[in-house]
């Protein structure tokens, strides 16, 4: 063959291998699901990895990408190191951090670990964004949306019953009318419920201290629970125990918010006077997670569909001060509860079992949910118990949304074997607890 047309031959292959891997890059970026997502990276080739990420390894092992560190995740992270070698000098501050926020939230994990570990939960029995629509209940406050894009990262568009402080007064028929949007499948429709009041817990451990961009001075969240811990130990508990059915018109969500909460801490004979703002929001939690499962029971036909409720705490562990660039946001979620309902039989998942992902697999999930193109400039690193990430200081600030795809599962398979393990019992201690319509004092009486 001749020279002149061998180079051709030589050019047009290599012109369309980068053709090749330009696509391969573009789907990279715009897909934001962990299967797809993560097996194309997985895929690029040595070359391609070293052109971003070479830099960044600090050790000899001549990986084109490395993390500094032998790196593995086992049953619930709990050897999880720290993830890149030249974060190091941010590592201990986030780890600090994390214990600072696991002294109240004992089983708190990075947001972005916990939506991975959750959406891995959910596909072993059945969950995905195509087949079911996503329920949210969390608190008014804008920065709760940092939640809500990474669900939504998941599972599209949610239906949404927020209430200040968390508190569900949509009723059976709000509730309804989200479920007539579900998606159907085989003839059944499925839902995901979620449900979070939230906590501030900034970058310095002040709890309730919240900084939000453009405003000087501390604010504070949740600000309708303060307000209620503060109302209730000025008042007393039972002088805000009311009747269901009753509030105050011109502050509707805030009185039946405190009547509740009064009414769960006189029920749980607490001491209103020595509980913290911590306390309160724990209360918040388990008043509405009983709310929430009442109101399933009167709207959802177990017979016709399927779902799943995951509740806990939203914790916002963000910057002291965002004008100070070298100080990172984060965001924890705190699971209380996660289950599955599957003909009619409740199965109980302990998201703990679930495996963290890698600290690469990580930054590309937490890029897709907050539109970052460079995943790797966003810190990331390792605890005992969860992999954190950091909340980009420019999507905190714009607060961008969050992209979906199309992913089809087979939902009549078995599942993966591995979602045995992941498999708990949930004891209730307040399965008696008053539900949002019981006259339950009074009738005592």
């Amino acid at each position: 063959m001749p020279r002149a047309a061998a180079r051709r031959l030589i050019a047009q292959g290599l012109s369309a291998l980068a053709k090749a891997e330009a696509a391969e890059a573009s789907a990279l970026s715009k897909s934001a699901r962990t299967f797809s997502s993560l097996a194309r990276a997985a895929g690029q080739t040595t070359a391609r990895a070293g052109g971003s990420l070479a830099g960044q390894c600090k050790c000899s092992c001549g990986k084109a990408f490395c993390m500094g560190k032998h790196f593995h995740t086992s049953v619930g992270a709990a050897q999880a190191e720290a993830a890149m070698a030249d974060e190091a000098p941010h590592a201990p501050s986030l780890t600090a951090r994390h214990l600072e926020v696991a002294k109240h939230f004992p089983l708190a994990l990075g947001v972005d670990d916990f939506i991975a570990r959750l959406e891995m939960a959910l596909a072993a029995y059945g969950f995905t964004g195509d087949n079911a629509i996503a329920m949210s209940n969390l608190c008014r406050d804008e920065s709760c949306m940092i939640l809500e894009d990474k669900i939504e990262s998941v599972f599209g568009s949610c239906f949404s019953t927020h209430g200040l402080g968390g508190v569900l007064t949509c009723g059976v028929i709000g509730m309804g009318a989200g479920l007539s949007h579900s998606p159907v499948e085989n003839g059944k429709e499925r839902y995901v419920f979620f449900s979070f009041p939230h906590i501030a817990i900034d970058s310095e451990g002040k709890i309730g201290a919240i900084a939000r961009p453009n405003r000087p001075g501390a604010s504070a969240a949740c600000g309708a629970l303060i307000k209620t811990m503060l109302d209730l130990k000025e008042q007393g508990v039972d002088a805000n125990v009311s009747s269901p059915g009753s509030h105050d018109p011109l502050e509707p969500e805030y009185s039946i918010l405190k009547s509740r909460i009064a009414r769960r801490i006189k029920y749980e004979k607490g001491d209103v006077q020595e509980m913290t703002l911590v306390d309160i929001t724990k209360v918040a939690e388990r008043v509405i997670t009983t709310d929430l499962e009442y109101l399933i029971s009167k709207a959802v036909n177990p017979k016709n569909a399927d779902y799943a409720v995951v509740t806990g705490v939203q914790i916002h562990n963000w910057a002291s001060d965002l004008d100070d660039v070298r100080i990172p946001s984060m965001e924890f979620v705190a699971p209380a509860r996660a289950y599955v309902v599957i003909n009619g039989e409740k199965i109980d998942l302990d998201l703990q079992q679930v495996p963290a992902l890698s600290p690469r697999q990580l930054q590309l999930l937490a890029a897709q949910s907050t539109q970052v193109v460079e995943a790797s400039k966003s810190l990331t690193t390792g605890t005992g118990n969860s992999m954190l990430q950091e909340i980009p200081r420019d999507y905190l600030l714009n607060r961008l949304g969050g992209v979906n795809t199309t992913i089809h599962l087979d939902v009549e398979h078995q599942g993966p074997s591995w979602r045995e393990y992941i498999k708990t019992t949930f004891h209730d201690a307040h399965h008696n607890a008053p539900k949002m319509d019981e006259h339950f004092f009074e009738d005592k009486h």
